[in-house]
């Protein structure tokens, strides 16, 4: 990382500089592509008549309701996930992000006929914007996910090549991994980073069991961590990143107050965090402007967020 960066990136910080921030490499390890560009972009796209998403959701139920209720219809076709997956990755060479790795749900592959074509779309896609990022593909699934479409879908996604990293989300509970411990063993074995959404709105017990069942490289949110000096010394021992969204926590009510987000605690702890986007569309914040708004409210100061903007590269 340049000294000409961190100087770049601090300069915009401190003089409220959104372009000056977008400029700075950086990394987002947590957004999924089914919601990964602005919300006017899917508008125009959809013809301009889409539902505004809410500005507080009731957790992982609000955000399911309106992604299923009001986004999902415009989804019909290969073309409409090609879209998805390409306005995510645009959307983050704007923004200054040189590596993404960004999830698409098993979902959209059965909008193809040939399951093939969805992989080969993956990778075309990886491929057109190489020189400009790395876009790391991630095969995503709900946690709730029948273990029969374990076997007939997420399994083949593990095979395809099409996909780096794997990860799991929704609603958290504390014996909602076990499913998944033998198809994680199997991504580890193919090759795939392993990352599952765990401590959002549980306690630390809900991330210990995802550490100790799954045997995870890295936490989507995590905070729930806060509470146990336990399960925060095995993340530091395990070398395990918390990939935290500030304003999907807000928006989705697992905090109340930014100004006293628990990244801060986490920080001080010496647990290793990461900033990111989560869901674009609906929290209408891109990384550059996630470090903004941290920097604004005080949360960390600008030596700290150029920290931490560095630790996407730290493993």
């Amino acid at each position: 990382m340049s000294q000409a960066g961190d100087s770049l990136f601090k300069e915009g910080l401190k003089e409220g500089n959104l372009s000056k921030l977008r400029q700075v490499p950086k990394a987002e390890l947590h957004n999924h592509c089914g919601t990964g560009m602005r919300f006017s972009t899917f508008n125009n796209w959809a013809g301009g008549n889409v539902k505004r998403p809410p500005q507080k959701m009731d957790g992982v139920k609000g955000l399911n309701d309106y992604i299923f209720g009001e986004l999902n219809k415009y989804i019909t076709k290969e073309e409409d996930v090609a879209f998805l997956i390409e306005e995510t990755v645009k959307e983050a060479i704007e923004d200054g992000v040189k590596v993404l790795e960004a999830s698409i749900d098993y979902h959209e592959m059965l909008h193809f006929s040939e399951w093939n074509n969805f992989f080969d779309l993956i990778t075309s896609i990886k491929e057109k914007y190489r020189a400009l990022i790395d876009f790391r593909p991630e095969v995503g699934m709900a946690l709730t996910t029948p273990r029969a479409d374990l076997d007939k879908y997420i399994v083949p996604c593990i095979e395809s090549g099409a996909f780096l990293s794997i990860d799991a989300y929704g609603e958290e509970t504390k014996d909602s991994y076990l499913k998944l411990k033998e198809y994680y063993k199997y991504a580890r074995e193919k090759g795939l980073k392993l990352k599952i959404h765990a401590g959002q709105f549980m306690d630390a017990d809900n991330v210990k069991s995802a550490v100790e069942v799954l045997e995870v490289d890295e936490i989507q949110h995590g905070i729930g961590a806060i509470h146990s000096d336990y399960v925060q010394d095995l993340l530091k021992e395990r070398k395990i990143r918390l990939n935290i969204c500030p304003s999907s926590n807000y928006i989705l009510g697992a905090v109340e107050d930014l100004k006293k987000h628990l990244a801060r605690k986490l920080f001080d702890k010496g647990i290793v965090i990461t900033i990111n986007t989560d869901d674009l569309l609906l929290f209408n914040s891109g990384v550059s402007e996630e470090f903004l708004l941290l920097y604004k409210i005080g949360l960390f100061d600008e030596d700290e967020l150029n920290e931490i903007r560095k630790n996407a590269w730290k493993y």
